[in-house]
């Protein structure tokens, strides 16, 4: 095997670095934590030709799977190209950027694919194994065999790597892993922290930061997940979705409308039970959750979800965040318990439309999909009507129980754009 930081490179890994930015940087705390899921650093490496050349060896070395002392091959042209006058010897310096960037990339290529919700429902837990690093730290060895959730808080903080030379890793597994291997499902750990200082050399002076102890400071993150949390398109302060309006013809008087889509009217509503809708007065943390719960998703760890023509929407809290005040809002008032049901559009629609919006506003064009259905809901004496509507400027949704939203022309007015898809009858 060409490299030892875990399994043969894979697209998600190369993926998640080449979108990284080339940051020149002075020393290795100018940037902390989630920055390094966007940047690509090298402490000391202050000039962009120096930082570009670098940056294309430890990227063949991701994609190409090389070993390290290819890399030093690389590593030497490019000081000898420039003249770079690095800190620190050779071996430990090429290891150093080599195995981070190598250990990094591939652990943030990991949590993405663990966001996969069909493959979280079949192994929905993490199990942290300790890596045999050189120097074993105590904790990490402590952690060895630790068995939680994988939507627990405690992965925020303690997702391999955990340290400069850490090689522990994070696996997923099923309930039947975990008694196979004669393990048990923890409860979340207590996290203790300490401060320390960092950037006692450089240019920015010291300061002090707090970390979970056994963790190196810059390392208390997950890898990759911020990017994740970013993705999470916000609620729509703009252009809403148009309402029901009253005194609109029912469906049955509007039966005789001519079709303006090939396709017909909407398949018909579908069955519910009666639990899919929530309880009232629920807290809004509540009714965030569980429609995140929906997507394997939650509060502390957005998800990836694949609709039924293989577009993906990333689902997390931020759906619900107000971005002036970073509050809850779970949705308009009295509609909260029906949010399964627009969790349900999202994941098994009638149908899926796209169309192109352009926004005069911003001057640009916008891509947006809506997800249409219905419901005959238990007990219910008409049906509801979920749809969800996500672009690249953000979501909106209608949740109603209307007799007004079952009527052809309210329903036909959603119809807009290209129909992706079609539910069959």
């Amino acid at each position: 095997m060409a490299i030892s930081h875990g399994s043969l490179p894979f697209q998600e890994q190369i993926d998640f670095f080449r979108s990284k930015v080339q940051l020149p940087t002075r020393a290795w705390s100018d940037i902390y934590t989630v920055e390094h899921d966007w940047a690509f650093v090298v402490a000391g490496a202050s000039k962009r030709t120096l930082l570009a050349d670098l940056y294309g060896a430890v990227e063949k070395s991701i994609a190409q799977g090389r070993t390290l002392e290819q890399f030093r091959q690389d590593f030497d042209q490019v000081v000898a190209r420039h003249g770079w006058q690095y800190n620190g010897g050779r071996g430990w310096r090429t290891r150093v950027i080599y195995d981070t960037n190598l250990r990094q990339s591939y652990n943030a290529g990991r949590e993405e694919q663990m966001d996969d919700p069909e493959l979280r429902k079949r192994r929905p837990y993490g199990l942290y194994r300790h890596g045999d690093s050189r120097h074993p730290r105590p904790q990490h060895k402590a952690w060895d065999g630790l068995v939680l959730p994988l939507d627990d808080p405690w992965w925020t903080t303690h997702s391999p790597q955990n340290g400069w030379g850490c090689s522990c890793k994070k696996f997923m597994v099923s309930e039947r892993d975990v008694q196979r291997m004669g393990l048990s499902v923890a409860d979340s750990p207590a996290i203790e922290y300490e401060d320390q200082v960092i950037g006692k050399n450089s240019p920015n002076g010291p300061r002090t930061v707090r970390v979970p102890k056994g963790i190196d400071p810059g390392f208390e993150y997950a890898p990759g997940r911020s990017r994740l949390t970013d993705a999470v398109p916000p609620l729509r302060a703009y252009d809403p979705l148009p309402e029901p309006q009253s005194g609109a013809k029912s469906s049955a008087t509007a039966a005789g409308l001519p079709n303006r889509r090939p396709g017909g009217l909407l398949p018909p509503p579908r069955s519910a039970p009666a639990e899919r809708l929530l309880p009232a007065n629920l807290a809004d943390e509540d009714y965030m959750e569980r429609f995140l719960g929906e997507f394997g998703a939650s509060a502390a760890s957005p998800a990836i979800f694949r609709d039924v023509v293989g577009d993906a929407v990333v689902v997390g809290r931020e759906l619900f965040t107000q971005a002036r005040t970073g509050k809850l809002k779970v949705g308009k008032p009295g509609h909260a318990r029906e949010l399964l049901l627009l969790a349900d559009a999202l994941k098994s629609p009638d149908e899926v439309w796209v169309r192109i919006e352009w926004m005069y506003a911003q001057n640009k064009a916008v891509v947006r999909r809506r997800y249409i259905s219905r419901f005959e809901v238990e007990g219910e004496p008409v049906p509801a009507l979920a749809v969800f509507e996500v672009g690249d400027d953000g979501w909106d949704g209608i949740t109603t129980f209307s007799p007004q939203a079952d009527s052809a022309e309210y329903l036909e007015s959603l119809r807009v754009g290209v129909r992706l898809y079609r539910r069959g009858q």
